[in-house]
């Protein structure tokens, strides 16, 4: 019954809160003794499978809410431990999940403003994927997207206060990584209100210099949300032209969207031509949601014109071996199937690679 399991749970939980309420009070505690009740909570969150009732309050919303100002006040006093604030992140993923967005939905709000505060205050990553949790979870629903676009616009503000030059984000390259991990998802789940904001603009700009990163992950997640933005273009493209009943929403988002991509396409387009010469890092050339050939097959769909003389000016800058570089060209015109470009992809690899070693 569900008093019976109130009562268990009661049981199990009570020990867990009175030994996190000392931790946190004791001036001598450590964290991880804060971690350890942390690991046990999120055990019991992660596994309890309790069926929904009409009438009671899940039990996980009542361990969260019992829990709640003892983990805010171990992320505050140990507010630059990373694994800390990864293990309370995921706390709150398996309690959202394990409750569903629906009973979870009242304490959305509250986990939002206690992300935006805890990474304006930290600058820890673990915080930028929870709230890539909350996108995933709550993203497609018209009534928590303002609240959340919000929360976007809070997290990046803080993100861009500290990855200021290439050398910030060398030192910082997991939060390069989960800041456009989480962009890529906002573009796939909500695009909208980022589409049309000025915040897209200086995320590309982010971007350009996260392209010069040599950290795998970071770089993947980099050209994850070049991708997932190039691939919303498509999608706009196909709503125009087959109509919709939103077509001025997505008319303004298509407007927006070709004139960032138009401002900064020969940048990103340059870089991604360094990529494949050698000149800067390649962890991704044709495999998975993020590589090179992925975003430049897009782009040759969205607005094949454009990305040939982008290409041109990259490869003639970058001093392209000349037959690579017309055959390269010629890829992009030739009709061919998206495994034949990847192999013009690797195939422009191979010959750059070759030239480069003949030069030393």
């Amino acid at each position: 019954s569900p008093e019976a399991t109130a009562s268990y749970l009661t049981r199990i939980v009570q020990p867990i809160g009175a030994r996190l309420t000392a931790c946190t009070g004791d001036p001598n505690s450590n964290v991880r003794q804060v971690m350890s009740e942390v690991d046990r909570l999120t055990v019991i969150v992660r596994y309890l499978h309790v069926p929904s009732s009409g009438t009671t309050t899940h039990p996980t919303v009542e361990i969260i809410t019992s829990s709640w100002a003892l983990l805010d006040a171990a992320t505050k006093r140990f507010s630059q431990d990373t694994l800390l604030a990864e293990k309370i992140c995921r706390f709150h993923k398996h309690a959202l999940r394990g409750c569903g967005p629906v009973v979870y939905a009242p304490l959305l709000v509250s986990l939002i403003t206690q992300l935006e505060s805890s990474f304006q205050t930290s600058l820890q990553s673990p915080y930028l994927y929870c709230a890539s949790i909350c996108i995933t979870e709550f993203g497609r629903d018209p009534a928590y997207v303002p609240r959340l676009f919000d929360m976007i616009v809070a997290l990046s503000t803080s993100a861009f206060g500290l990855l200021k030059s290439l050398e910030d984000l060398t030192a910082h390259p997991d939060v390069v990584e989960e800041l456009f991990y989480l962009m890529g998802r906002v573009i796939s789940y909500s695009p909208e209100p980022l589409v049309v904001h000025p915040l897209l603009q200086s995320l590309f700009h982010c971007a350009l210099v996260g392209m010069q990163l040599d950290h795998r992950d970071a770089n993947r997640g980099t050209l994850n949300f070049l991708e997932n933005t190039v691939s919303y273009g498509l999608t706009l493209r196909d709503f125009a032209m087959a109509g919709s009943s939103d077509a001025a929403v997505r008319l303004e988002c298509k407007a927006a969207l070709e004139r960032t991509i138009t401002a900064e396409g020969q940048s990103i387009v340059t870089n991604l031509a360094r990529a494949l010469m050698g000149d800067l890092p390649a962890y991704s050339i044709d495999v998975g949601s993020g590589s090179i050939a992925g975003i430049l097959w897009k782009l040759n769909l969205l607005c094949p014109e454009l990305l040939r003389q982008w290409m041109s000016t990259a490869l003639t800058i970058n001093n392209a071996p000349d037959r690579s570089k017309t055959d390269f060209l010629g890829s992009f015109d030739s009709g061919l199937t998206r495994d034949e470009f990847n192999g013009s992809i690797r195939a422009f690899v191979s010959t750059c690679d070759r030239h480069r070693k003949l030069k030393k």
